[in-house]
């Protein structure tokens, strides 16, 4: 490249013949005419015009009328605009896509001349980054910055379902991608776990694990009403139930979204009422005129309930308690559990063995129209249930826990005689933990599960 000095001295020699302003350069870095605009044979482009792709200003170093510098781009909301180099030595007009700088470069690519305007080089400035996805959506394209390197507008969020388990599920959310099998080929051999030493069980229900308690701990009821409705607890590898809460009231329990105890509270006045796990204390009771059976929660606070003598309910996270809802006249609902993407309530009827499913709103809401018939179970009664991370029902019946694919279809019956409730634990939650009357039992299945 020939130095500054060259060049104006050729255009000194040439000045009092030329009134069209020096030739460009081999390089492309020929002064501006005195008109100031017009470029030469290759010379500084005029408004948008191209510059050598690095070559140096003339006396003046005008490219175009003395265009201003590119724009610069506002980000889009979650983008970054990109860098907007200053300026030349005189205003040097930008690249078409890069702003002209002393030493700036353009945007997120080539740098401008070392005082030219910025020719080729100076690319503008990337767009923002596409926006955040809707909830189970696509999140929007990222755009390209246009002159001067503005950001690309913000991608609009996608539509669709949520993709994130809630409630109960959230405590565990099941690894993605994973492809499972027959969960009760090949198990094990069923455990039990009795009551504490000169303690009984009268009949124990709903089971629930919260794995942040300590190393993770089983909570469940005894809701007969003799001596009193109990809540124990047993903290794995120990086979020893310990009293928890003396006089609970409660019958089915559940987890909310604070690893709270939410209790079905059996015992006038009836209601839901929460329990610290750590200490028992019990939390503000939300009254219900029907008597709560077994429950579920959502994670965004919706509670679902049985009551076998009215239906079953919908609490919203306001703590407005719906009309009472059946599957059909006459039915008894008891057990109450959610799909693993909470957008499908189950109910089981211990009058006629069958399960009933319902759609549910993105609010929560009941839509009592998709009513559809899930599954009829083959043992007498379906009392409480749980769900497993391949979206698998299991239903507490008189002769085991019967396993429904999420599709209805039965798979098999985890053999552990009458049984009124399950919850699935443990570190890896693959141990179902079941309830039977006055025996708690266990056994570890080859899929993990979710607590209820």
């Amino acid at each position: 490249m020939k130095s500054l000095s060259f060049w104006l001295l050729a255009c000194v020699a040439v000045l009092a013949v030329a009134t069209q302003g020096c030739a460009g350069g081999s390089d492309g870095t020929g002064t501006g005419g005195s008109a100031g605009g017009s470029s030469g044979t290759t010379g500084t482009a005029g408004s948008a015009g191209s510059a050598g792709s690095t070559g140096n200003a003339g006396t003046t170093g005008a490219g175009g009328t003395t265009g201003a510098g590119g724009t610069t781009g506002a980000a889009g909301s979650t983008g970054v605009a990109g860098a907007t180099g200053a300026a030349g030595s005189a205003a040097g007009s930008a690249g078409a896509t890069g702003a002209a700088g002393t030493t700036g470069s353009g945007g997120s690519a080539g740098a401008a001349g070392t005082t030219g305007a910025g020719g080729n080089a100076g690319a503008g400035g990337r767009g923002g980054t596409g926006g955040s996805a809707g909830i189970g959506g696509a999140g929007g394209s990222s755009a390209r910055g246009g002159t001067g390197g503005s950001a690309g507008s913000t991608g609009s969020a996608g539509s669709g379902g949520s993709t994130t388990p809630h409630g109960s599920a959230a405590k565990f959310i099941c690894p993605q991608g994973v492809t499972y099998g027959n969960p009760i080929t090949g198990i094990g051999n069923v455990q039990q776990i009795a009551a504490p030493s000169g303690d009984y069980f009268a009949f124990i229900e709903g089971p629930v694990w919260i794995g942040s308690v300590g190393t993770g701990t089983l909570f469940f009821s005894d809701n007969a009403s003799s001596p009193s409705e109990r809540i124990f607890k047993v903290v794995p590898p120990s086979t020893s139930a310990m009293s928890f809460v003396a006089t609970s009231g409660s019958n089915g329990l559940a987890v909310d979204n604070n690893d709270q105890i939410v209790a079905a509270v059996q015992r006038s006045p009836y209601g839901i009422t929460r329990f610290n796990p750590t200490t028992g204390a019990a939390g503000t009771k939300i009254s219900t005129t029907g008597k709560p059976n077994d429950l579920i929660v959502r994670s965004d606070d919706n509670i679902y309930f049985t009551d076998p003598d009215t239906g079953f309910y919908r609490i919203s996270p306001t703590g407005t308690v719906s009309a009472a809802m059946k599957p059909t006249q006459g039915s008894r609902p008891n057990g109450i559990v959610l799909s693993t993407d909470e957008n499908t309530l189950y109910v089981g009827d211990v009058g006629n063995k069958s399960i009933t499913k319902y759609t549910l709103a993105t609010d929560g809401t009941v839509m009592t129209s998709t009513m559809a018939s899930f599954a009829t179970a083959m043992g007498d009664t379906v009392d409480g249930m749980c769900v497993d991370c391949a979206g698998n029902v299991y239903a507490s019946t008189a002769r085991g826990v019967e396993v429904y694919s999420s599709a209805g279809s039965y798979i098999g019956t985890v053999a552990m005689g009458e049984a009124s409730n399950c919850t699935f634990g443990g570190a890896d939650r693959k141990t179902i933990y079941v309830t039977s009357r006055s025996v708690l039992k266990y056994v570890a299945l080859n899929v993990p599960g979710l607590p209820n």
